[in-house]
């Protein structure tokens, strides 16, 4: 927003408030913005754009998404083109494709790939959905395990973490908000955990292969700065990272006794712990 003109506490106020992976919260706080009558709202995850759509639908506010995987199938827009109804964003989706392989190089032997997801997520099921066609296609037996809720992941875990050679947990708001427990369980079995979200790996998953989300970030932000300025949302296209990026924690590696290629560690931004 600065780069774009929009300083905080000179032209522009910011309030922050988290939904901590929970619609009804996210319905409140999106209730509670619309009365404060605010120039733009902004939401971040599927969850929280979703909370805003009916009052965009009906030019009550309009609004900025971010790191939405699927807007289309998550019914925020009506074409990545052409968005309409007050609303446009920017996407985190990144090809599963190239992520599956990058497993399928770290695991040679992997055969049997766990996804953990919450299907109230329409991100997650949008995620499940592409894996089912693609994991036949490089001979991965796709095990999927449900976890409406936080406090479902760590039996969700343990039961997916006893049957497959890994976890991979894509965009999923509720597995992301237990992923160390996630990690704990599967580092108990040896088995690594595979993320989309770069900024996980810190949290001990072994490798993800997504977007640069400070990039994501700041393709938001001005997007947001042209909205400001008076260009309507509708008529601007979805956006998609510019680039993905490779990260690897090797602390993590060591645990579960998974040895990183050269080749891989050369293209990728490592996490030493």
């Amino acid at each position: 927003m600065a780069q774009n003109g929009f300083k905080r506490n000179v032209n522009l106020d910011i309030r922050v408030e988290s939904a901590q992976a929970s619609a009804a919260l996210a319905a409140q706080i999106a209730a509670d913005f619309v009365n404060q009558n605010p120039d733009i709202v902004v939401g971040v995850g599927t969850v929280s754009a979703q909370s805003f759509l009916k009052y965009a639908a009906n030019n009550r506010m309009k609004m900025v998404f971010s790191t939405v995987t699927d807007p289309l199938a998550a019914n925020l827009v009506k074409a990545l083109d052409k968005p309409g109804k007050n609303i446009s964003g920017v996407s985190n989706f990144v090809n599963l494709e190239p992520q599956l392989q990058l497993f399928q190089i770290l695991q040679p032997k992997l055969k049997r790939l766990g996804f953990l997801y919450n299907a109230g997520e329409m991100n997650s099921v949008s995620d499940v959905r592409k894996l089912r066609i693609l994991c036949p296609k490089l001979g991965i037996t796709l095990v999927e395990q449900i976890a409406n809720k936080t406090s479902e992941v760590p039996q969700a875990t343990a039961k997916l973490a006893s049957s497959v050679d890994a976890i991979f947990i894509s965009s999923d708001n509720t597995a992301l908000a237990a992923l160390q427990t996630v990690i704990k369980i599967a580092n108990k079995v040896k088995i690594p955990v595979y993320v989309t979200d770069t900024d996980a790996v810190e949290l001990g998953a072994l490798a993800a292969l997504g977007a640069n989300q400070y990039q994501v970030g700041l393709q938001t932000g001005a997007m947001i700065a042209r909205a400001l300025n008076g260009e309507d949302l509708g008529s601007i296209p979805v956006e998609f990272p510019n680039k993905t990026e490779l990260y690897i924690n090797e602390k993590s590696a060591d645990i579960i006794d998974i040895i990183i290629p050269d080749n891989i560690k050369t293209k990728a931004i490592i996490i030493k712990k």
